[in-house]
Parts: structure tokens; C-alpha cells; sequence
């Protein structure tokens, strides 16, 4: 279950909904050792702030067991300072989503109000455990900060200010991968049910996909404030 409710989730029906069955630590780190057996290349974590706790207990017996392959913290960006110190010396890669600047933007499609500040301390202290996106000789990610931004429609001046808290604040060499994938799903274009907007469309600001000029738009704003490390499978 992911701890933010975007109103526009793309993966909806997986991320909002309870699912699945209940795993202790020591199946968790299973899985975690049968994944280096078939050959995976890393240990993704996905959203894993309410567990974070959980997740550290099953590390330290996947460790122990033999466990080499890096950890990936996969992640809203929506975390406790206190989470991320748990993780400090585990993880190997930080790859949080930093989606909104503003407030006003986070209570109304995120309906988490505080979300740029919590977004803002939990990249600083994922960026103080381990630095900016490494690379092995082969090409593979080892060890940083991976940043994602999903383009949203219309919001391209809270992305300028995501990216300038970024080289500002952070660091010019963080690698960020800019996405222009978003579509409306989810609550987003479905019609109102009950009340005064009964039978009109909600959150309509951002019914529609980004065009071409905003994905140009946010790739500008980047390099205007000194990002250079881009993902270049995107470009």
C-alpha cells in the first residue's frame, strides 16, 4: 500500500488497494536470496515507509544469509527522517519521486499538504547516506540518488522549483530521470457522484497528458539551473 493517495496513481490498482499476503521478516529475506540466485540485479523496495522497520529486520537476516546485492529504496519521497536514518548503511540507491512543490498542489492531488517538505528533508538525507548516482565499469546503478519527476500538465513552474532544490540544494551532479508518461487514471476525468459537483468531472486541471512543449519545458528548466545527468533512454 503506498502512504500518499494521488488522485492521478497510474498504477492504481496495485498501489491503492490491499492485496497480497502477509510475508514476517525471514520470508522476506527469502524472497530477497532467491531473487540473487535467479540473477536479479538488485533488491527494489517499493514504497516501503510504513514497513520500514520490517524491512530492516528482514535485510539484517537476508545479510547474513549471504544477501550482496544492492538495495533499492523505491519511494514517494512522502518519508519520515527517522525511516530513512533506519536505512542508513543498507541502502545502496535512493530512487525517490519528488512531485509537487507547492502545498497547495500536495493537499489537493497528493491530499498530503506537508508533502514538499517532507520530500525536501527526506532528499537531503537520502543524498547525505549515499551521495550521487554511481555506476559499476558494466553500467549498472550501484550506489546514489536517482531522481524521478513525472511531468504533470500545466505544472511546469513547480518543476522549475523541484529542479532548482535540486542543483541548489542537493547537487548539480544528481542523476534525475524526467518522465513524460502521465495519462489520467484513477479519480482523475471520472465523474463527481454526490454533492454540489454531482456529474462533473474532477480534477480537471490535470485531465489531459502533457505535450510536447511542457516535456521540452522541463528538460529546459533542468539545465537552466545546472542539471546535467539526465536518463538518456528518454532523450
Amino acid at each position: 500500500m503506498c502512504n500518499l493517495r494521488c488522485v492521478f496513481c497510474q498504477n492504481w490498482d496495485i498501489s491503492q488497494r490491499g492485496s497480497g499476503p502477509e510475508v514476517d521478516a525471514e520470508g522476506i529475506a527469502g524472497l530477497m536470496l532467491s531473487l540473487q540466485e535467479r540473477g536479479c540485479h538488485n533488491i527494489n523496495f517499493v514504497t516501503p515507509e510504513h514497513v520500514a522497520p520490517q524491512v530492516v529486520e528482514a535485510l539484517a537476516i537476508a545479510i547474513e544469509n549471504g544477501l550482496k546485492l544492492p538495495v533499492v529504496y523505491n519511494t514517494g519521497a512522502y518519508d519520515a527522517l527517522s525511516s530513512l536514518k533506519l536505512m542508513d548503511g543498507l541502502v545502496d540507491i535512493y530512487m525517490p519521486d519528488f512531485k509537487f512543490w507547492s502545498r497547495q498542489s500536495s493537499a489537493r492531488l497528493l491530499k498530503a499538504k506537508d508533502y514538499p517538505e517532507r520530500a525536501r528533508e527526506a532528499v537531503r538525507e537520502m543524498h547525505r547516506q549515499v551521495g550521487d548516482l554511481t555506476f559499476t565499469p558494466d553500467g549498472l546503478a550501484c550506489r546514489g540518488v536517482l531522481v524521478r519527476h513525472l511531468v504533470m500538465p500545466g505544472l511546469l513552474d513547480e518543476t522549475q522549483e523541484i529542479f532548482r532544490f535540486l542543483a541548489e540544494e542537493v547537487s548539480r551532479d544528481t542523476f534525475v530521470n524526467i518522465m513524460g508518461q502521465y495519462h489520467p487514471d484513477h479519480q482523475v476525468g471520472t465523474m463527481a457522484a454526490t454533492g454540489r459537483n454531482a456529474g462533473s468531472a474532477r480534477y480537471v486541471e490535470i485531465n489531459r497528458c502533457p505535450v510536447g512543449a511542457e516535456l521540452e519545458g522541463a528538460y529546459e528548466a533542468a539545465r537552466s539551473v545546472g542539471l546535467w545527468r539526465f536518463d538518456q533512454r528518454v532523450l
